[in-house]
């Protein structure tokens, strides 16, 4: 049985604990965090203790097959997207302005979330160093079409 992981729960697991690192993400880049996320392989690698992101130009040339499909990956994942930064804004774990969803309080990890949950927390820090260059640099490198 194929477990699905596009939900709005792993979508604000995702976003939020993502945003809980860096206190704050443009709208364009947490939109980047759940083609990520939800490819096992990734979240995988992304959450292991021995990994730490340098670059996404770096992390694109040694992990290219985690790369190949994105940009339909991106696309799926879009509308999941933003309704958990909605929901994240309405529940009061972020607030945005001006194209920045600014962090207002942290979502933390329990275990009651469940093991992918647990991964997606130990990937955050890897993500968040990902997402730290320029909105048009990482869709850029990312080849995400617009």
């Amino acid at each position: 049985m194929k477990v699905d992981y596009n939900n709005i729960g792993v979508g604000v697991t995702a976003i939020g604990a993502v945003l809980s690192n860096s206190d704050d993400l443009s709208i364009a880049k947490a939109t980047l965090i759940m083609p990520l996320i939800t490819h096992t392989e990734s979240l995988y690698y992304l959450a292991r203790t021995t990994t730490k992101v340098q670059s996404i130009e770096k992390l694109i040339s040694e992990k290219t097959s985690f790369f190949s499909n994105f940009n339909a990956r991106y696309y799926d994942a879009l509308t999941l997207s933003f309704s958990s930064i909605q929901y994240l804004t309405e529940m009061g774990y972020a607030r945005h302005d001006e194209g920045v969803l600014l962090k207002t309080k942290s979502l933390e990890y329990d275990t009651k979330m469940g093991t992918r949950a647990k991964k997606i927390f130990q990937a955050s820090n890897n993500v968040s160093a990902l997402l730290s260059g320029s909105d048009k640099n990482l869709f850029l490198n990312l080849r995400v079409q617009l």
